[in-house]
């Protein structure tokens, strides 16, 4: 009988997986994985290989972003590769078809960083990603992220001794019993292939090691942002921004963003706005995305009056400009950029108990941590209201220099560029990251 490292957690994937009606997923991994002796050999190679030694040649991000808005994902990306272009590498960023048409996609061109777009069934994308790869031998890395070309960068990277593959899982994972049973197979069978797994948050880190992951693969790379474009705003700024949407200046304004009503709890927003309402304060609840869904909410509180629902827009640094506080109640997130945004630019943040939130609470005093209790988060956002213009100052000051010194891409980007060197040089820790 042959055996192998991967046999039980190849085992146990597939036998979990049947038992969540997941026979059409397995087959297809397995024929794009290979045959069994396959996946062994893969495990023996990966476990072998030579450490390739000097500096990386070739950085490739492949990320499966969406979205019509830069938002501050791209900054980062950007940071990244351009970074590596200072350093002499060849760089280069994969996306979808439809960011083709993204108004941000072209800032790539803007800094001469090659793009590519690629679609298609993870077998062709596979199929890509070897050809791309080629028969070159130089220090490669192949970094993923939003998780649809992870597995084609982990099944072209099979067997290369060259090149390192880096997954990130930017979003909490799904506790639906299916996703869970995709996770495990995933995670144990292909997981095991990659270099690194980095997630914004502990707690998704510690999710995905109990979902298969191996726990020294796994690491926290907390989410980071442009501090250059979410400085303090001045008072002269916040009233020419409320003078744009039309808020007066004597308004409290808490900020929220519901693009997801459910998942970041609008409801839980507008009950404490609701408690702030009946204590007599001055508030009006901005709402950006919240949509039909916020509407029909603020009616059956009776606040519809202190609620405005904002569209999207191609950037939130008017939101913040208005805002007197960020209320960020998800239910379940990461690490939300919109808290580090806000508290760039000097806007304090009442943040639900999750670990992205936690992160930050712990190391600015602007951000308070509140549980999504209509009473209790009110109680968070007065004390936060009522802090003197001096203290508040002060705090915002402090807050956006945190941020510049430990969250800001461009740093960001070095340390993680120093990782990826690291990585062929055989270390076995990641130290260099944000923590």
């Amino acid at each position: 009988m042959k055996v192998c490292v991967a046999s039980f957690d190849y085992t146990l994937a597939i036998v979990a997986a049947l038992a969540g009606g997941l026979a059409g997923r397995i087959r297809k991994l397995a024929g794009d994985y290979g045959s069994w002796e396959d996946v062994c050999a893969g495990v023996a190679r990966r476990q072998q290989r030579r450490v390739v030694g000097g500096p990386v040649a070739r950085l490739i991000h492949l990320a499966a972003y969406r979205s019509a808005h830069t938002g501050s994902f791209v900054p980062f990306l950007r940071s990244v590769l351009s970074a590596g272009q200072a350093r002499g590498w060849s760089v280069g960023a994969v996306l979808p078809g439809e960011a083709a048409g993204r108004d941000w996609a072209g800032e790539f061109e803007q800094d001469s960083i090659p793009v590519e777009y690629v679609d298609g069934s993870r077998r062709s994308v596979t199929s890509w990603a070897r050809d791309r790869l080629g028969d070159s031998d130089e220090p490669t890395i192949l970094h993923t992220h939003f998780t649809a070309y992870d597995v084609p960068a982990a099944l072209a990277a099979r067997g290369r001794s060259n090149v390192r593959v880096y997954w990130h899982i930017h979003t909490v994972l799904s506790n639906r019993p299916q996703t869970r049973l995709a996770n495990m197979l995933k995670l144990r069978l292909v997981g095991s292939q990659v270099d690194r797994i980095l997630t914004p948050a502990e707690d998704v880190a510690a999710e995905l090691v109990r979902r298969g992951a191996a726990r020294d693969k796994v690491a926290v790379f907390p989410n980071t942002i442009d501090s250059g474009a979410f400085g303090l705003i001045s008072p002269a700024q916040r009233a020419a921004y409320r003078k744009e949407l039309e808020i007066p200046a004597d308004r409290e304004v808490l900020l929220h963003f519901g693009r997801d009503w459910r998942l970041k709890d609008g409801d839980a927003f507008l009950d404490a706005l609701a408690v702030l309402v009946e204590q007599g304060r001055p508030v009006v609840g901005i709402v950006n995305q919240g949509g039909e869904a916020a509407l029909q909410a603020a009616r059956s509180r009776g606040i519809e009056e202190r609620v405005r629902v904002i569209g999207p827009l191609p950037n939130s640094r008017s939101l913040y400009g208005v805002a007197d506080l960020l209320v960020a109640c998800s239910r379940g997130e990461a690490m939300p950029f919109t808290a580090i945004e806000a508290l760039c630019s000097g806007i304090p943040v009442v943040a639900s108990d999750l670990a992205g939130h936690r992160y930050l609470s712990d190391r600015v005093r602007s951000c308070a941590i509140a549980p999504r209790d209509p009473a209790q988060m009110a109680a968070a956002i007065t004390a936060f209201l009522e802090i003197s213009p001096q203290e508040r100052l002060a705090d915002g000051e402090a807050a956006h220099a945190w941020v510049a010194e430990h969250l800001d891409v461009g740093n960001a980007a070095e340390r993680l560029l120093d990782e990826y060197e690291r990585s062929f040089g055989g270390a076995g820790e990641l130290t260099g990251l944000p923590r």
